[in-house]
């Protein structure tokens, strides 16, 4: 059991690096407006593997190199790139509220994955809980015979791929490197871009010094942000700390006002609410259900 200050530390930790991934959507947002996704996917890239490289090299991690044979970690990466690419494809052509608020029901397909990869059981209020998820999903991503809403469900694909990234990550052997993880997903993002460009035909286009710097800074918030979401979750009770996640709904609110003058409809903001309450109860559970096996633990 964590104590109240660890607790404490989780929640601030995780509610700055939400704050901090809010920046960088909202700064790669602004240079996928002006310029081709796979550049910059590519040039953000470049700038993260320089900001992530220096901390390998000032803390003499080379080590991380014996890990890119790893299946798992591989694996990881690749579900990196389907979840980056599909979240920045979707960026550019969505509020950005609504598309965080489908990643966010990531959680809930986590707990289906983890029915099919650990054979986890789920009582019904869990799975209660998923639906009304995906019920707010639906709201928000309002599918229809008329008119598909198609960057929706590619926003959806991004939390799908987040999902499995995530159930994948519990595969990966603690004694490999959190450094190493980030650098070999970040590089395979990055190398993605030139594929992506090739897809969808992209004419790139050297961008002027006022996007790159937003580039830069995006790349800096990023870096940043990813490993203070890691220090979030280290050594505290997750149930008590994860809640703080939703905290991009409002991070995202209010940028995507204030820098895009975006203001969601009130079926999304129920939809957003639906997911959070679902995502909410879901953590209840979890915390009801590890009581129950403390206490039985306990009992023998």
């Amino acid at each position: 059991m964590a104590t109240y200050q660890e607790n404490k530390r989780g929640i601030i930790a995780l509610t700055a690096a939400c704050a901090l991934f809010t920046v960088n959507d909202t700064l790669t947002k602004v240079a996928a407006l002006a310029y081709p996704t796979g550049e910059v996917l590519l040039v953000r890239g470049l700038m993260s593997l320089v900001c992530l490289g220096v901390v390998i090299a000032w803390s003499h991690q080379f080590s991380w190199i014996r890990h890119l044979a790893n299946p798992y970690v591989l694996l990881r990466a690749l579900l990196d790139v389907s979840a980056n690419v599909a979240f920045v494809l979707a960026l550019s052509r969505m509020r950005l509220a609504d598309l965080l608020a489908v990643n966010l029901v990531s959680p809930l397909l986590l707990t289906l994955l983890l029915v099919v990869f650990f054979g986890e059981r789920i009582g019904w209020r869990r799975w209660t809980a998923i639906m009304v998820g995906f019920s707010g999903t639906l709201l928000i991503v309002k599918p229809s015979t008329e008119s598909l809403n198609l960057w929706a469900l590619v926003a959806l694909l991004s939390a799908a791929s987040s999902a499995t990234r995530d159930v994948v990550t519990r595969k990966i052997d603690p004694s490999v490197p959190t450094l190493a993880i980030s650098f070999i997903c970040v590089l395979a993002v990055t190398l993605s871009s030139p594929l992506l460009a090739w897809a969808f035909d992209e004419k790139w286009h050297m961008p002027n010094a006022e996007y790159m710097s937003f580039l830069l800074a995006a790349a800096l918030v990023l870096s940043i942000g990813s490993t203070m979401a890691v220090s979030a979750f280290r050594n505290v009770d997750i149930s008590v700390v994860a809640p703080f996640r939703y905290s991009l709904l409002i991070w995202g609110g209010i940028a995507g006002y204030v820098v895009f003058g975006e203001v969601s409809d009130l079926q999304s903001l129920s939809g957003a609410a639906l997911i959070v309450g679902s995502g909410l109860y879901s953590l209840h559970r979890e915390r009801v259900r590890h009581r129950e096996l403390s206490a039985k633990s306990g009992i023998h």
